[in-house]
């Protein structure tokens, strides 16, 4: 009953003094909404990056490049042994381990494709059949690759949309020829629309790698290597088999950069976790300042009801009744505070995110998880405590004599 009273006597003190406490509370406010603000951007961005990254196969896929230069004593210099891949080590790595589920090679290169009048710059992946399963690329018109057109090394093209638009315009392009670099590629297939990190994929021409090897590069050589595992847990497992295979086919003293989408994805979750940390720190400090504003809107409030005291206790109001009066009218007043803080923070989050999504086009998500509310209700919570606790205690200690000749 003592509970409820001194809630009830909370906001009438609120109420009483409206303009007082409205100014309190935006301390609060401010804090708590900067805390929610903050958590709910930064769960955003990381569900935008992990979507993004699973559509390049997230943490499944790795890469392996051959180094021609290290870095030994802080200096780029170059490395004791250097040999290019082939499109042998494509099917060394396949037959590594059975946990490996596509390996395909690294080949790409910047060309002018050319319909009869028009051109336009774009990006040519030579490649092989499993490209498309492995981004998960869906083919909107026609074929992808096939597995005899590289070994025949046919002059076949799949072209991203981009491409479609710039080179055929209202056109169907399948079955039309294109020219790569002077050399003719018959349209198999158009692949569906993509964006991955706000890039279109629609620039790209796929071809298979040993046409892009004898027809547009001359070389017999790749770039490196692009493995997707069946599970995120096997590229722990599988990288140092495959290097050890490569090492044993190249040399020992052959270096290469290795890096798994795991690898990737936990430095972003560091990168995130620092971001909020430092953000979280400045919001910190928004919440201190609420605390004091919290503890001399008490402090005024103790002294304006001193002979309000003195009376309570000169009818025997005990000092710890009173000491959880002036305490709960502080927690009333933080919680009020956190309340409006979360919807402020729930709006600046969103807000924040429609105005990414304008003009960034690219999808960002404003995540506002029943976790960070408990949280932020509970940091104002204990913000109210610790900063109502003096002058409740001061309240508490006060002599009814004095109190009561108090003008």
């Amino acid at each position: 009953m003592i509970f409820l009273e001194s809630i009830g006597i909370a906001f009438s003190q609120l109420w009483a003094n409206k303009v007082r406490s409205l100014l309190t509370l935006l301390g609060m406010l401010i804090g708590v909404g900067s805390v929610v603000g903050i958590v709910s951007i930064s769960e955003g961005l990381r569900q935008m990056v992990y979507e993004e990254f699973g559509k390049l196969g997230g943490a499944n896929f790795a890469y392996i490049v051959p180094q021609e230069f290290i870095r030994k004593d802080g200096r780029r210099v170059r490395a004791p042994h250097f040999e290019p891949m082939t499109m042998s080590d494509v099917e060394l790595v396949s037959g590594v381990s059975d946990r490996i589920e596509a390996v395909l090679p690294i080949l790409s290169t910047g060309a002018d494709v050319r319909y009869r009048k028009a051109t336009y710059q774009s990006q040519v992946e030579g490649t092989t059949p499993a490209y498309a399963a492995a981004y998960d690329w869906e083919i909107e018109k026609g074929r992808f690759l096939l597995a005899d057109d590289l070994e025949n090394r046919r002059s076949v093209a799949v072209v991203g949309q981009r491409v479609v638009e710039e080179v055929f315009g209202r056109r169907p392009p399948l079955g039309e020829e294109i020219k790569i670099r002077g050399q003719r590629h018959l349209v198999v297939g158009v692949m569906s629309p993509r964006k991955i990190f706000d890039q279109d994929w629609g620039n790209r021409v796929m071809v298979p790698v040993t046409t892009a090897q004898m027809r547009l590069l001359g070389v017999k050589t790749i770039g490196g290597l692009l493995v997707y595992t069946k599970d995120e847990d096997d590229a722990p497992i599988v990288l140092p088999q495959i290097e050890e295979a490569l090492k044993a086919r190249h040399g020992e003293d052959v270096s290469y950069e290795i890096q798994s989408g795991k690898g990737i994805l936990d430095q972003v979750e560091q990168t995130i976790m620092v971001m909020k940390l430092v953000t979280g720190g400045i919001a910190g400090i928004s919440l201190l300042v609420g605390g004091i504003g919290i503890m001399n809107i008490m402090l005024v409030s103790v002294t304006e009801r001193t002979r309000e005291i003195g009376i309570r206790k000169a009818l025997g109001a005990r000092p710890a009744t009173l000491l959880t009066q002036f305490v709960i009218e502080a927690i009333v007043l933080s919680l009020i505070g956190g309340a409006l803080g979360v919807g402020f923070g729930v709006g600046v989050g969103f807000g924040i995110s429609a105005a990414i999504e304008h003009y960034a086009e690219t999808p960002f998500p404003s995540i506002v998880s029943g976790a960070s509310v408990t949280l932020a209700l509970v940091i104002s919570t204990g913000v109210g405590l610790f900063f109502g606790i003096y002058p409740a205690a001061r309240a508490s200690r006060l002599n009814p004599v004095e109190a009561l000749s108090h003008e």
